[in-house]
């Protein structure tokens, strides 16, 4: 005899909380955060779904949400669904996904198939649309969140990460290591300017000469391409990439030319995608929860769907994470007597061997 399927009593119980808490716990209402972990606790082991067919008829919503993000290929947008999907699946709804391929234009008409869909709310990650134009395009429309932006769409709930502030802080960890000559490989999008800003910002703090600046976009391929670029600078002992899909690239690259990470040449990304602990040294970098950030636009499109929206812009620190592809600098008089000259003769070697 099949188990009978759980219900909201059911996740009060276990939870130790009252049906109405349980209630606006569901609906993205407000609780205490204590409240809210026990209930989704209590959620995930009964494997509680709600049945919102009979309330869809009722209300005209249709449980669906849509996703629009720059592409599938990386980690950090997967990462984010699947924070969506925890919130979304207790519920019952669902979420269509679409890619802009980093286009406003494709992005313009992503947006305009999900609301031929009746989506009931709308999770935009680094859209590229101007706020006129978003404007504009969703007036009278769905509930929106848009996340990795901030400052410039005053109309909308707004989810951004800090990503000057991490960048400062992984850039002044290489300066604190005893590294003077540091190179960026800059994103693109707000992001990468974002980024790009909090390591000039730590540059000028230390009285440092910023650069070389190295263009990239935030692919493995161009960090690949970016890797012979920062080796023509002899004098440079350390890299901070604009995201670890970069220093992967860059990274594959100075292990065939025979530099070594970390004694040779310091390299920091920014994101902590979970291949980031397991390249060879473990990678060095800024951890932003990518999963936490994609439960909550889904809490704020919920929540906003019951009359209930949280604060209209939310920024969410970010955190340096400290791993073994850092050494000590020629700034230190232990790298410069141990290693420094074996290190620039390397890196001297590598740049002639490309020119």
């Amino acid at each position: 005899m099949p188990r009978p399927r759980p219900t909201i009593h059911d996740v009060a119980r276990e939870a130790g909380a009252s049906i109405a808490t349980v209630s606006r716990a569901l609906n993205g209402g407000v609780v205490s955060a204590a409240a809210l972990a026990r209930i989704e606790a209590a959620v995930a082991r009964l494997g509680y779904r709600r049945n919102d067919v009979a309330r869809g008829l009722v209300t005209g919503r249709s449980g669906l949400l849509g996703v629009v993000v720059p592409d599938v290929a990386g980690p950090l947008y997967a990462l984010m669904a699947r924070g969506i999907e925890d919130v979304t699946e207790p519920l019952g709804m669902q979420f269509f996904m679409l890619t802009d391929n980093r286009s406003a234009e494709f992005e313009a008409a992503a947006i305009a198939m999900l609301l031929e869909r009746r989506v009931d709310g709308l999770i935009l990650i680094g859209s590229l649309l101007e706020a006129a134009a978003l404007e504009k395009l969703l007036a009278g429309g769905p509930e929106v969140v848009l996340v990795e932006r901030e400052g410039d769409a005053t109309g909308f709930a707004t989810i951004g990460i800090d990503n000057e502030g991490g960048a400062h802080a992984a850039t002044e960890h290489l300066v604190a290591c005893g590294h003077r000559r540091i190179a960026h490989v800059t994103g693109i999008r707000r992001a990468g300017e974002r980024r790009l800003a909090g390591y000039l910002a730590a540059m000028a703090s230390a009285g440092l000469e910023a650069g070389p600046l190295v263009a990239a976009d935030f692919s493995e391929g161009s960090g690949a391409t970016a890797a012979a670029a920062v080796l023509d600078h002899p004098d440079v002992t350390a890299v901070f990439c604009s995201n670890d899909r970069i220093a992967l690239g860059l990274c594959s690259v100075l292990f065939e030319w025979g530099v070594s990470v970390g004694r040779d040449l310091s390299v920091v990304g920014f994101d902590d995608l979970p291949f980031s602990a397991y390249l060879t040294p473990p990678l060095t970098t800024v951890r932003q929860d990518a999963r936490a950030i994609g439960r909550l636009a889904a809490r704020q499109v919920v929540g906003a769907l019951a009359g209930t929206a949280g604060a209209p812009t939310t920024v969410i620190p970010t955190e340096l994470v400290v791993r073994a592809s850092v050494a000590p600098g020629p700034a230190s008089v232990h790298e410069r007597e141990v290693h420094g000259p074996q290190a620039r003769q390397s890196l001297t070697h590598v740049s002639r061997r490309n020119a």
